[in-house]
């Protein structure tokens, strides 16, 4: 069964790997910003994590401060306002960080605070 974590996890990737999806960098870190504020939402609410994260199994030697800080730096480049240029640089640094993101938490580290379960 598919969640909307699941969609929205597997969206937000697209948006960020993807070369054939919206071409115009505004509108892709629009679209990107959209469905990480959704994302974001689910989970501050406590919703199923996408299906790769579900499992917890420990630290994976990666720190929360250290998850936490590919969150925030994910959150930021996907806030980045400006021309194409600026855009282009801000989609780079949200894909590399979104990346980091899901390595770790896949790898077994911590949720970022603003994820954690209680």
């Amino acid at each position: 069964m598919t969640h909307a974590t699941d969609a929205l996890a597997d969206r937000l990737t697209r948006l960020l790997n993807e070369c054939d999806l919206p071409v115009d960098p505004v509108t892709r870190l629009i679209s990107a910003d959209a469905v990480f504020g959704r994302l974001d939402i689910l989970l501050r609410s406590g919703d199923t994590l996408p299906a790769p994260w579900g499992i917890r199994l420990g630290g994976g030697g990666v720190e929360c401060m250290e998850v936490t800080e590919h969150y925030d730096a994910l959150s930021e480049a996907l806030r980045e306002i400006g021309g194409d240029d600026a855009c282009w640089r801000a989609l780079r640094r949200a894909r590399d960080r979104w990346g980091l993101l899901r390595n770790a938490i896949t790898g077994g580290a911590p949720l970022p605070e603003p994820w954690e379960r209680g």
